[in-house]
């Protein structure tokens, strides 16, 4: 029989502490058995349990708390952020090509959730959604605008589908945008455009027209797309 590296060992021995955890029927937070229980249970050293457990609380599957214990760690898209930033980083001075396919999946997320995210908003919610939008719309007229703003009209709109994996897959697309904004050509956008585009949005929302609503959805990723190919094309 043919002996597995040492890399597919610790792959191996991560899978079946996984499997475990499904066994025991373990949930997030639920602590786990003890280093010397695991050794007996998995029949492994010492040294190989610490290494796959290390892996994957880099995975966040794991959560060590030194002096305490291993816990089942809750769920995070951290780790694919990391990845999906670092792939982007390694193409996005060649091409956008990476960006782009990125922002279609998050354009097709907001695009299809929008039905379900208007049926389910609250008028409080709204309420809130004009907020903001107010106050994008009072830093334009300052010249300035903030991410953070336009981060949260984003969140909190979907937010409504309670759908806790699509709000952490939209911001974790947000994060990634973010992290290369200084590799990005210069948003060519005014503040004042940007405003008046999730003024149109909020309100369509406020109106609870979805043919309305998904337009502007559309024009917002539009505008994004534009600045992305600016990078491709030749000076």
């Amino acid at each position: 029989m043919k002996k597995l590296t040492k890399k597919a060992a610790t792959l191996a021995l991560q899978e079946k502490i996984k499997t475990l955890i499904l066994e025991k029927n373990l949930k997030p937070g639920d602590l786990m058995p003890t280093e010397n229980e695991l050794i007996e249970l998995l029949g492994v050293s010492r040294s190989s349990l610490r290494e796959a457990v290390k892996s994957l609380e880099a995975l966040h599957i794991l959560d060590i708390h030194h002096g305490i214990g291993t816990f089942v760690g809750e769920s995070s898209l951290v780790p694919m952020i990391r990845g999906l930033a670092f792939h982007a980083q390694l193409h996005v001075h060649n091409n956008v090509k990476c960006l782009l396919d990125i922002l279609d999946v998050r354009e097709i997320l907001q695009y299809g959730f929008a039905p379900i995210a208007l049926a389910k908003i609250s008028d409080q919610q709204v309420e809130q959604l004009q907020q903001l939008v107010a106050l994008i719309e009072s830093n334009a007229r300052a010249a300035t605008f903030s991410d953070d703003e336009e981060r949260q009209v984003h969140l909190l709109v979907y937010r409504a589908v309670e759908n806790h994996l699509l709000s952490q897959y939209l911001d974790a697309f947000w994060q990634i945008y973010q992290l290369l904004e200084h590799e990005l050509p210069a948003n060519t956008a005014t503040p004042t455009a940007i405003a008046m585009q999730y003024r149109e949005w909020a309100d369509a929302i406020e109106a609870r027209d979805l043919e309305r609503m998904q337009h502007a959805i559309l024009l917002y990723f539009q505008r994004i797309r534009q600045r992305l190919t600016l990078k491709d094309t030749p000076v």
